[in-house]
């Protein structure tokens, strides 16, 4: 079980919950970061995006399982930000990883120097994530003390702790399935229940990526205990918006490398074996490229 982490490098509360500014009835707390420059936030847990409101570039992100809150309860969070100046990178059904960084500090919406605003929701989102509380402020559905859902990162310097109690962590997880090898690669050890496309979800990689770093031929069975290296720092190419039929022409036109050679490779790695440059395979191939998830050798 992941813990739900606070993670950017700097606390800063510059508004603190129930504010007579603008949180009045809000358990959201204001963190400007370091200065006055853009600070960047990083995911607290492993999540999918439930909505994003470009009003205000508001985002909520919800836990994929379960998460260790602060003060000790386990269950789904939400988180709402608000503020970031362009959004335009993310889009509802994303999953972010953990400790990834996915939004930063903005203006956008009526507020005065960067910042990002936070709360945190109990549970999963509902609805459609807030309400306006008696005061005309917007609360996130199922609010939470902040510093009592989220630990705070060993790793993060306070500037201003807003006068809360925040409980520090170095760990993330409180799981034992996770791993590294000799070479510093994340090695996952199957649980039950675990499948192949919820472990490539969790840690946004892809099943087939997974099932060619360990020579898994039937991707529909692994086993409890099982070791499964974790493919990490993927990149992807770029994606393909064209009308062309041909992954050679595709490939071409966005100034890839299209040979056979180099089309046997980019098969491999995408879960693609025996690459023969049929129809059925260089289908495959294309349509990965058009969503944008097609992976580089």
């Amino acid at each position: 079980m992941e813990k739900a982490v606070f993670m950017m490098d700097y606390l800063n509360v510059s508004q603190g919950a129930n504010g007579s500014f603008s949180h009045k009835g809000d358990k959201a707390l204001d963190l400007a970061g370091k200065d006055t420059g853009i600070d960047d936030l990083k995911a607290p847990f492993t999540g999918i995006i439930k909505r994003i409101y470009t009003n205000v570039n508001a985002v909520w992100l919800e836990s994929l399982e379960k998460v260790e809150y602060a003060d000790g309860t386990k269950d789904y969070m939400t988180v709402m930000t608000l503020h970031d100046n362009d959004v335009s990178n993310l889009k509802v059904g994303d999953i972010i990883e953990q400790g990834k960084s996915y939004y930063n500090e903005g203006t956008r919406g009526y507020v005065t120097g960067n910042h990002i605003h936070l709360a945190v929701g109990k549970g999963k989102f509902t609805g459609n994530g807030w309400y306006k509380n008696e005061y005309d402020s917007w609360c996130i559905n199922n609010q939470y003390d902040v510093h009592k859902a989220l630990f705070l990162s060993d790793k993060t310097k306070i500037i201003n702790g807003g006068g809360y109690n925040w409980i520090k962590t170095s760990v993330l997880s409180t799981d034992s399935n996770i791993n590294k090898d000799s070479k510093n690669n994340m090695v996952y050890i199957v649980k039950k229940g675990d499948t192949l496309s919820k472990i490539a979800r969790i840690y946004n990689t892809t099943v087939d990526s997974i099932a060619v770093a360990n020579g898994i031929k039937n991707k529909n069975l692994i086993i409890v205990g099982q070791e499964l290296l974790i493919p990490s720092n993927l990149t992807y190419f770029n994606k393909y918006y064209g009308d062309s039929v041909s992954i050679v022409d595709s490939l071409k036109y966005l100034g890839y490398e299209y040979s056979y050679e180099y089309r046997t490779r980019i098969a491999n790695i995408n879960g693609i074996t025996n690459y023969a440059g049929t129809s059925t395979q260089n289908t495959k191939l294309l349509n990965l490229l058009k969503e944008g998830k097609l992976i580089k050798p």
